[in-house]
């Protein structure tokens, strides 16, 4: 008996290693890896669909297929989705992959234009589907964040490998994208400013090259005169950190030129995007410069740089409103640093060249026309009279702008005033309609509002539970970011227990500007808000109830 038991062994031990060869055989042999983007940025849509666009490095995901297995596989077929963005689409088609083979595949996702109305940050999920040997299927998904229009997000390298402040701001290259000289509200705006400053010409045109560079100092200066002639205010908040899958970054919501247009105030580098829109509708070469916390915009011609400070246009409380030539004198001084800094080595100094960068593929996004917000530019447009000639100043110490384009009180604000009473007092025009209590149930810190008979202004009263007013504008902000609405604001005055902010809102609709005072008082912080979409034309009247508050 036992000297079977050595072949018997063996021919168990060739049973067996035949049966588990066909195991083998019959199981799935091909393992996927994928690396996918942590978020998807709507405005940067077009450089996403461009395997070319710098050099191909912003892919929606990378997948690793191996065959793992010891039998080719045939017409391997890789089909990706993103449910409510893209249908399902095929990416290619493998022919064969052979036993031990690798194949690497990146896949350019093509949104619709339409993926520029998204305006708030949303989880989604991708999904892609491997079909091969005539019905063997293999599906895996993954979750990205894509952002709404107006995020950007200044980095996509991951935390753990970033090493300096370029790696921190790897993503400025994607600014182009931001830029829109061919939106027709943009397009619009500048005819209007060439028309009546600069009578219809543009640096470019001149031939002699003194006369173009002295032509493109021009048009700076010009353009600057007109956010000034249209009491355009500088604001400011700063980017939020936020942590996406293995990125860490500042996410920025930034207002697009046409909503720095029509809203009438930016930060720096929405004042530097609205500039270089403007210059390079006009035929210019635009660039903007950015150092660590600030970007001005500038113009290249003749190898020449030239650069204005475009946040000299102040607003309420921010110490004045500098001339067009101080603007741009101030310009050329930051601009003497910059280069300094630059040729010396400083990373931290960071050139945004919009033509080369567009020669690389960074288009920017495509906006479509907007009859609401070319009746704002007219409205703007009707500011700038004489072609430059207005005078604006700035009085500091009653915090008020006065100059030859002064604020009109609307005719709809109502004869006589009525008082509000609460946590905080103020008076208002008596023709106004104020809501019940808690009108809104989300923001159950909105205690009221009061409305213009027009529907073009209106008063929030707030009851926030916070330690500080800058603490409930914090507070406010997150509040209305959940319903699609995002702010930006600067606290501007703070006396006798007040603080004055200035700030604008941005949603579906448009921009509307809007100033606030808030106090302690009652269980947190207390205060209104006063803006709207006409909101140079009630600015009497929301100075006249600053005056009531108690």
């Amino acid at each position: 008996m036992k000297k079977f038991l050595l072949p018997g062994a063996l021919v168990l031990a060739g049973l067996l290693f035949i049966g588990m060869s066909f195991f083998n055989f019959g199981k799935d042999a091909l393992s996927v890896k994928i690396s996918n983007a942590s978020y998807i940025m709507p405005s940067v849509y077009k450089v996403y669909a461009n395997p070319e666009a710098l050099n191909g490095e912003y892919y929606f995901f990378k997948m690793l297929m191996t065959n793992n297995g010891n039998a080719s596989m045939q017409d391997v077929k890789v089909s990706y989705d993103i449910p409510g963005y893209i249908d399902w689409t095929e990416l290619q088609t493998i022919p064969v992959i052979y036993p031990g083979q690798h194949v690497v595949i990146r896949c350019y996702p093509h949104f619709k234009d339409d993926i520029v109305k998204k305006m708030t940050q949303s989880q989604e999920t991708g999904e892609i589907k491997i079909e091969y040997n005539g019905g063997k299927t293999k599906k895996e998904t993954f979750t990205f964040n894509m952002m709404g229009r107006n995020q950007f997000v200044y980095t996509d390298i991951p935390a753990d490998e970033v090493t300096s402040y370029p790696d921190m701001m790897h993503n400025t290259q994607l600014l182009p994208c931001l830029v829109t000289p061919e939106d027709p509200i943009v397009k619009y705006y500048t005819s209007q400013v060439q028309d009546k400053f600069m009578q219809g010409e543009a640096a470019s045109v001149e031939n002699d090259p003194q006369k173009a560079m002295q032509g493109a100092k021009d048009f700076l200066v010009k353009l600057y005169a007109a956010t000034v002639a249209s009491k355009m205010v500088y604001s400011g908040t700063e980017g939020i950190p936020q942590k996406m899958g293995d990125i860490s970054s500042t996410v920025q919501s930034a207002r697009l030129p046409r909503e720095v247009v029509t809203g009438n105030t930016g930060l720096c580098i929405e004042l530097s995007l609205l500039y270089a829109s403007v210059l390079k509708a006009a035929g210019l070469h635009p660039v903007i410069f950015l150092i660590p916390g600030h970007a001005f915009p500038g113009v290249l011609i003749n190898n020449y740089y030239f650069a204005i400070e475009a946040t000299g246009v102040g607003g309420q409380g921010l110490g004045g409103t500098m001339t067009p030539e101080q603007a741009f004198e101030k310009g050329s001084q930051e601009l003497a640093t910059f280069i300094d800094g630059y040729q010396k080595g400083d990373t931290r100094n960071i050139v945004i060249d919009i033509n080369d960068l567009e020669a690389k593929g960074v288009i920017p996004m495509e906006l479509s026309d907007d009859e609401f917000l070319r009746k704002k530019v007219d409205d703007i447009a009707a500011t700038f009279g004489g072609g430059g000639t207005s005078h604006t100043t700035v009085v500091v110490n009653n915090d008020r702008r006065e100059g030859n384009n002064e604020h009109r009180t609307n005719n709809n604000s109502g004869s006589g005033m009525r008082s509000y009473s609460g946590s905080i007092s103020f008076s208002y025009p008596a023709g106004w309609q104020r809501s019940g209590n808690y009108p809104v149930p989300q923001i159950n810190t909105l205690v009221s509002r009061i409305v213009a008979p027009d529907q073009q202004a209106g008063i929030s009263a707030w009851d926030i539970p916070a330690s500080s007013p800058d603490q409930a504008l914090y507070i406010l902000r997150n509040q209305l970011a959940a319903l699609g609405q995002y702010i930006t604001y600067q606290r501007v005055n703070q006396a006798n227990g007040y603080s004055m902010y200035q700030g604008s809102t941005s949603y579906n609709g448009g921009t509307f500007r809007w100033e606030g005072v808030f106090r302690s008082g009652g269980n947190g912080i207390v205060g209104i808000t006063m803006g709207g979409t006409n909101f140079n034309g009630y600015q009497g009247v929301f100075n006249s109830i600053i005056t009531t508050i108690r």
